[in-house]
């Protein structure tokens, strides 16, 4: 079977190269969003005036593993309606981006990110990341907090927080892990649309495995070209943090989060995503969805874009004052002056919202209690 990269659909490919490697991305939405700008009658923003306010932020979106851009099929174009303008990028190694030897680690990751933002023009960005791309997005936030205006992480908890956790699972499973790290086994399953299959079924919800299969012959296609199986393997294989990393994220994010989990997530715990209070400085809010596990954006992608366009919209503002707005928050904190929170309230999810404050000496920064919005 051959695999072709590019699917039609409301956005167009490119490939841009950006730090010697070749990426593919895929566009939507207007390239020079206006706050003022209203979206086409048809679409859901357009029907709720409340997150109709398009951002002047590009919203990146970042793939996990064993997926590429395909997976953000459902809500690229809800994104694009709504006014923003979207990105989605294949990371290193998957999709229709170059298969180097090496980088898959996630401080390059991370750069390839930026060095891509850049190369499309741009020099800020909101990152969208599940699983993999998640993981991602938190060393970028850490790294370059200027370029990130606000992080969206799916699934995906705070890479030191899930590595603290005592007698912790790894891809969900210890036995999964195992298995990845077996030579040539893992890559002939992944050149399979019934190994791939088996996989998502596995990190699915029961009730919406059959959504989540639906890419598995092309995601497969994609695999089975040379290489391509090896490198999407080789960030997923590495069980332990490399020197450089671990002093990326240990620098505490000063960026607005919002978190987002699956109910039923059998890849990353509910208490890995308890423990990202520990490493965020500033706004964090956690938004659990119902019904769904790891893929919420193939799951349940209309509960998915509920919860993103309202923190889109609070990040609207230009950059600079995006920016001043966040140093502001974090002095308010230094003072001891109370901040006004407001809640996501995602139809079928449980939304919390932490109002971190700033740690003291030797301590890093945790959240309040959580609030639930019933």
């Amino acid at each position: 079977m051959q695999a072709t990269v590019t699917r039609p659909g409301p956005w167009t490919h490119r490939h841009v190269t950006a730090g010697g490697t070749r990426f593919h991305v895929v566009l939507a939405g207007p390239e020079a969003p206006l706050a003022s700008a209203v979206p086409p009658p048809a679409s859901p923003a357009a029907r709720n005036p409340e997150t109709a306010a398009p951002a002047g932020h590009p919203v990146l979106l970042l793939h996990g593993f064993p997926e590429c851009w395909w997976t953000w099929r459902h809500v690229i174009p809800a994104l694009a309606d709504a006014g923003h303008r979207v990105i989605a990028v294949d990371l290193r190694g998957f999709g229709g981006s170059d298969r180097p030897p090496s980088g898959y680690d996630l401080v390059t990751l991370a750069r390839d990110v930026a060095a891509v933002v850049r190369a499309l023009g741009h020099d800020h960005a909101i990152i969208v990341g599940a699983g993999l791309g998640g993981q991602v997005g938190w060393t970028l936030a850490s790294l370059e907090p200027e370029l990130t205006v606000g992080l969206v992480p799916i699934g995906a908890p705070h890479p030191l927080a899930v590595r603290s956790l005592p007698m912790r699972t790894v891809m969900g499973s210890t036995v999964q892990h195992l298995f990845f790290n077996v030579p040539l086994l893992p890559e002939r399953s992944l050149r399979t649309t019934a190994g791939v299959e088996r996989l998502l079924r596995s990190w699915a919800a029961p009730a919406t495995r059959p959504l989540v299969t639906e890419g598995a012959e092309y995601y497969a296609a994609l695999l089975a070209r040379p290489g391509a199986a090896h490198s999407a393997l080789e960030s997923t294989r590495r069980s332990t943090l490399t020197r450089a990393e671990v002093q990326a994220l240990n620098r505490p994010t000063t960026v607005p989060v919002l978190s987002v989990q699956g109910e039923f997530d059998p890849v990353q715990p509910a208490r890995a995503h308890a423990r990202d209070t520990h490493h965020v400085v500033g706004v964090l809010q956690q938004v659990t969805i119902r019904g769904v596990g790891h893929f919420p954006q193939e799951e349940a992608p209309e509960r998915l874009v509920d919860v993103l366009l309202p923190f889109l919209t609070e990040l609207a503002a230009p950059p600079r004052q995006a920016q001043s707005q966040v140093h502001s928050s974090i002095r308010r904190q230094r003072t001891g002056a109370r901040r006004r929170t407001s809640f996501i309230r995602p139809p079928g999810g449980i939304a919390r919202r932490r109002s971190a404050r700033t740690p003291r000496s030797g301590e890093r920064g945790r959240g309040t209690p959580s609030s639930r919005a019933q």
